[in-house]
C-alpha cells in the first residue's frame, strides 16, 4: 500500500508540470503540426459565362496547359465534350523576385459585354479588361495593371 501512495503523488506531480507548461488542446496541437497554412485567401469563385455554344471560365488549370503564371488566364471550353478550345492570357501577373512562392492574381468578376462579342473581366486588384472573343485578344481598359503601371513610370 505504501508503494501506491508514493506513485500517486508522482503522477499528480507530472500532471502539475504539464499544467504549468500550458494547456494541451487539439487546437494547439493542430497549430503546431507541420501542416502548411494558406498565405492568401482562396481565389474568388467566378461563374463561367456560356455564350454561342462555348463556356468561358477562369482557367485554374493553366499551368498544366502551358501557362506561365498563377492566374490571369481565360479558357474556352466546348460544354458538350468538355474539350478545351483555346486559352488566353488576359493580363500579366507581376512576380516578386524575393518571394519563394509567387502569389496569383485571379478574376474577381466576368460577364458578357452588352455587344455580345466581348467579355468584361475584372481582376482581384481592380484591373479591368475587355476580351474580344472572336479575335481571342485581351485589352486593358482601366485600373491597376502590371504592364501599364511599369510603362507609366
Amino acid at each position: 500500500m505504501g508503494l501506491r501512495l508514493l506513485l500517486l503523488p508522482l503522477a499528480v506531480a507530472g500532471c502539475a508540470d504539464s499544467a504549468q507548461s500550458g494547456p494541451s488542446s487539439t487546437k494547439e496541437n493542430t497549430a503546431m503540426s507541420d501542416t502548411p497554412s494558406a498565405s492568401r485567401k482562396a481565389p474568388p469563385q467566378v461563374e463561367p459565362v456560356v455564350h454561342a455554344g462555348v463556356r468561358y471560365e477562369q482557367d485554374m488549370q493553366s499551368g498544366k496547359h502551358g501557362g506561365d503564371q498563377p492566374g490571369g488566364y481565360l479558357v474556352a471550353i466546348d460544354p458538350a465534350s468538355g474539350e478545351r478550345l483555346w486559352m488566353l492570357k488576359v493580363y500579366q501577373v507581376p512576380t516578386q523576385s524575393d518571394a519563394p512562392f509567387q502569389p496569383g492574381r485571379y478574376f474577381r468578376s466576368m460577364k458578357l459585354a452588352a455587344d455580345g462579342a466581348h467579355l468584361e473581366i475584372e481582376n482581384e486588384v481592380g484591373g479591368k479588361y475587355l476580351v474580344d472573343l472572336a479575335g481571342r485578344q485581351a485589352e486593358w481598359v482601366s485600373g491597376p495593371d502590371s504592364v501599364h503601371q511599369h510603362a507609366r513610370r
